[in-house]
C-alpha cells in the first residue's frame, strides 16, 4: 500500500495543531515506512517493540489498560494518520497497551528516526508537542463526560468518533461497524454491555438514532450533537462538522426502558432536541 497518503494525513493532523514550513512538510512526507497488517483484537506492539511509535495507515486502534477485575479500560483512540506514542520520541512515556480494534495497517517509526527529524526540523518537534497536549485535552473531555448520564456520554462518543473518522478520510461505517462495536463503546463509556444496549434503544426511542439490521444510524448528526452538547473544538480538527450519517455495529436484543415519572415515556416529543431525554435503563 502506498504510504504517502497516510503521511499526508499525519502532516494535516500536525498542521491542525501548529503550522509547518514546506521543508518540514516534505521531511514528514519523505519518511520511509514498512507497513504491516495487524488483525483485529491483536496488540500492535508498544510493549514488544518499545523503540518505535506507530503510524496508523488503515483501521482503528486504541490504547487500553486491563484492570485487576479483568475488564478493559480504553483510554485513547487512533485513526488513520494518527501517530501512536511518538510525541516525545521516548519509550519511557508510554503506558498501557496498544491494540487494533479492526483489521489495521500500521507502520513503525523508530524513535531514532523521530529524534533525527525533530533535531533537523524543530517545527515538527513543536507540532508533536502540541499534538500531545491536544490528546491530553481529549482525555480531559472524556473525564469530564464521566459525570454525564450514560445516554449523553455515549451520544458524545458517537459524535466524536464520527468527527475524527471523517477528518481522517475514513468511512464512518468502516469506523463504527468495522471496529468500534458495542463492546468497545462499553469499554469507552465505562458501562456494561447490557447498559449500552439499553442506551442505544433509549436513544432510538427518543428519535436520535435508528437501529437497522444490527446497525445504528444517525440520520441527523447535528441533532445528536445538540443533545450531547458536543462541541468539536477540543479535537483540534480542520474539519469538525459531523457528516450526514454515522453507523455503528449493534448486537440485537430488546431493552426494557423505564418510563418517565410523568408516564409519557422517553422522548415524548422526538421532534425537539430539548425533549429528547432518555433515562437510564434499569
Amino acid at each position: 500500500m502506498p504510504t504517502r497518503e497516510p503521511l499526508a494525513r499525519l502532516v494535516r493532523r500536525l498542521e491542525d495543531i501548529a503550522p509547518l514550513g514546506e521543508r518540514e512538510r516534505q521531511a514528514v512526507l519523505s519518511l520511509r515506512l514498512q507497513p504491516r497488517l495487524v488483525p483485529a483484537r491483536a496488540d500492535i506492539g508498544l510493549k514488544q517493540d518499545p523503540q518505535a511509535a506507530y503510524l496508523m495507515l488503515r483501521g482503528v486502534a486504541c490504547r487500553y489498560h486491563m484492570l485487576s477485575d479483568g475488564t478493559r479500560s480504553i483510554v485513547g483512540l487512533f485513526f488513520p494518520g494518527d501517530l501512536c506514542g511518538g510525541h516525545s520520541a521516548s519509550p519511557a512515556k508510554h503506558h498501557g497497551s496498544l491494540g487494533a480494534l479492526s483489521p489495521s495497517l500500521v507502520a513503525g517509526v523508530p524513535f531514532r528516526t523521530l529524534e533525527a527529524l525533530i533535531g533537523d526540523h524543530p517545527g515538527i518537534g513543536r507540532a508533536l508537542w502540541w499534538l500531545a497536549l491536544a490528546e491530553l485535552g481529549i482525555a480531559q473531555q472524556w473525564l469530564a463526560n464521566g459525570g454525564l448520564e450514560a445516554e449523553r456520554r455515549i451520544a458524545h462518543l458517537v459524535c466524536e468518533i464520527l468527527a475524527r473518522s471523517e477528518a481522517a478520510g475514513m468511512s464512518a461505517v468502516d469506523a463504527f461497524s468495522g471496529g468500534i462495536r458495542q463492546g468497545v463503546i462499553a469499554d469507552l463509556a465505562a458501562v456494561s454491555l447490557v447498559h449500552v444496549n439499553r442506551v442505544l434503544h433509549a436513544l432510538q426511542d427518543a428519535g436520535l438514532i435508528r437501529l437497522e439490521r444490527g446497525v445504528v444510524k444517525v440520520p441527523k448528526p447535528s441533532r445528536l450533537a445538540a443533545y450531547a452538547d458536543f462541541d468539536a473544538g477540543y479535537l483540534h480538527l480542520a474539519a469538525t462538522e459531523p457528516g450526514s450519517e454515522v453507523s455503528l455495529s449493534h448486537e440485537t436484543g430488546r431493552a426494557r426502558i423505564r418510563a418517565s415519572a410523568g408516564g409519557s415515556g422517553l422522548g415524548a416529543h422526538p421532534g425537539s432536541v430539548d425533549d429528547a431525554r432518555p433515562c437510564h435503563g434499569q
